[in-house]
């Protein structure tokens, strides 16, 4: 029993030895170091170590690429302070980026790689960062970039522009912009000293020889003026309404606040949409009186009789705010509320005499009524045969009613053999009664618009054109003219006029001409962007009439109500 007790003894203590303090020590150090050694060792190559600095700027665990682009933009924004020997300011300050200077810190960036050797060092993960790789950025330098920035901030003469003083509102606040001293300086000296600027992040600030030119105003002037305006804000502007006195609130004046420069003077100015609103919000209903109508009777173009409405007032915000203006510069103590008088609206009277004159008259007066830009012509073609145009030669762009020229090509071809009528009676129908374009512009194509422009100008349309740049053109007379043509079977074979016609009774857009009258109305329209064209004959039981009516920023509507008009009279 005591020689087991002994052995038990022996493997204890023998336990006891190899788990001792100084033992399990020696295992941890040595599990750590190889632990150590190991993240040293698959330690990214790409990537700097711990508690890295280059240049000042820790960059410690970042990736070598973004290491360098990073240092590339610190350089590129370095400053460097350039002074003129005439005074002790800085006249420029550009960044290295802007005078052509380009650090590039790739190549630098990679000399701080952590050499597998290095590695086996233990715990250089921790100081080898710390070690200096004296090196510098490679540096290239673009001439165009520094002749640039010279160019652009002194010119050819190497002069800088001083920069006056002005005043800044903030809030309730008036604040001086300092000035800026400019200078003048010998060019060769500044351009071989910037060329020649040592690149480091402290750069040495350049001096070159020159002399100061002074701004017009000084901080001392936008002070004194500051002074001065701040007197008449804090008593509030004056402005008298009728019999009565009103003041301006502070943060009005306040928020209209701005200066500008005239006659080398700092002038106090009033936002004018800010300050005319508010003027015409607190005060244009009380000083409104609406005006009253002036009654025109007129015939044709003769007026019979005028009877004048009275006047209108309103408020002039612009004199008004104009008036403030001054008074915040001094020149007056109060400022009195303008009002301007307001013309009484018109309103005619018209009748029309059922002559050429009366109808011209109606014409003329329709467009003056109307939105919009017009050319119309009116034709009767039996009966009292009565004629009336209102700009009938101006141009338009034709939109759609070209189409009457391409069937009148068309239709030329088909009378004298050079195409047929079972080819091409489809698309023709389709052309004129809804207005294809596939069709309209294959015949431009296959006839040629100098072919078609001539053959129209030959039967007198002079005015229309497919070749002028910006067209096809036309004129409400020349498309008058080529509806008379059409109905009178002039320069149409009689099918062919036949043709035609029908296709325009069934054109299918009726909003015009065709919705104003009684009658039956064989039409083509055209419509493109603002315009609205429509050129029709017209036959009614009085007789039958043609009616071409151009116009850009107007209505269907309108050219129905025209038409109405016109038959009223007929």
């Amino acid at each position: 029993m005591f020689g087991n007790y002994h052995e038990q003894s022996t493997n204890t203590a023998t336990t006891a030895r190899r788990f001792s303090p100084k033992n399990i020590a020696l295992l941890s150090g040595g599990l750590l170091l190889v632990i150590a050694l190991a993240f040293q060792l698959l330690y990214p190559s790409d990537t700097l170590l711990p508690f890295t600095k280059i240049d000042g700027i820790a960059v410690g665990a970042k990736k070598q690429a973004a290491v360098a682009s990073e240092l590339d933009a610190v350089y590129a924004a370095v400053k460097v302070p350039v002074y003129f020997s005439s005074d002790d300011t800085v006249k420029v300050e550009p960044r290295y980026a802007d005078i052509g200077v380009n650090a590039s810190n790739s190549e630098r960036v990679k000399q701080y790689n952590y050499p597998w050797y290095i590695r086996l060092i233990p715990s250089s993960v921790l100081w080898y960062g710390f070690v200096d790789k004296t090196n510098e950025p490679e540096v290239r330098r673009s001439k165009k970039v520094l002749e640039g920035y010279i160019a652009g901030h002194f010119g050819s003469d190497c002069k800088l522009k001083p920069v006056n003083a002005t005043i800044q509102v903030a809030k309730s606040e008036l604040k001086v912009v300092p000035s800026v001293n400019g200078g003048e300086c010998d060019y060769d000296e500044l351009y071989t000293k910037l060329e020649k600027v040592p690149v480091q992040l402290q750069p040495d600030k350049i001096v070159v020889k020159g002399t100061t030119i002074e701004p017009t105003l000084s901080d001392a002037k936008a002070e004194a003026e500051i002074s001065r305006a701040q007197n008449i804000i804090d008593a509030g502007l004056t402005l008298q309404v009728a019999d009565a006195e009103h003041k301006v609130s502070k943060d009005k004046v306040y928020e209209w606040l701005s200066y500008s420069v005239k006659d080398d003077e700092l002038v106090a100015m009033l936002n004018a949409k800010k300050a005319e609103t508010w003027l015409q919000d607190t005060y244009g209903k009380q000083l409104a009186v609406s005006p009253g109508v002036t009654t025109v009777v007129t015939r044709d173009f003769t007026e019979l009789s005028r009877k004048t409405g009275k006047t209108g007032q309103a408020i002039d915000a612009g004199a008004t705010r104009q008036a403030l203006e001054e008074q915040l510069q001094g020149k007056t103590v109060v400022s009195k509320v303008v009002t301007k008088t307001i013309s009484p609206t018109v309103a005619y009277e018209r009748s029309y005499s059922p002559t050429d004159r009366g109808i011209s008259a109606l014409l003329k007066n329709f467009a003056a009524d109307h939105a919009g830009s017009y050319a119309m012509t009116y034709i009767e073609l039996d009966g009292k045969k009565r004629r009336a145009e209102y700009q009938g030669d101006k141009q338009f762009v034709t939109a759609s009613t070209y189409k009457l020229f391409a069937a009148y090509s068309l239709l030329k071809r088909v009378d004298d053999g050079r195409e047929t009528w079972s080819a091409n009676a489809d698309c023709f129908d389709k052309m004129i009664r809804v207005s294809d374009n596939p069709c309209a512009e294959a015949y431009l194509s296959t006839f040629g618009l100098t072919a078609i422009t001539n053959e129209i100008q030959s039967i007198g349309l002079k005015n229309s054109n497919f070749t002028v740049r910006g067209g096809p053109f036309t004129t409400a007379n020349d498309l008058a003219l080529l509806l008379g043509q059409l109905q009178a079977k002039q320069n149409f074979s009689t099918l062919g006029r036949d043709r035609l016609l029908s296709a325009m009774r069934a054109n299918i857009f009726r909003q015009g001409i065709p919705a104003g009258s009684k009658g039956q109305v064989a039409n083509k329209v055209g419509f493109l962007d603002g315009l609205l064209h429509d050129a029709a004959i017209v036959y009614t039981s009085s007789g039958t009439y043609i009616l071409v009516v151009l116009s850009d920023g107007s209505s269907w509507q309108n050219i129905a109500e025209l038409t109405r008009q016109i038959e009223k009279i007929r």
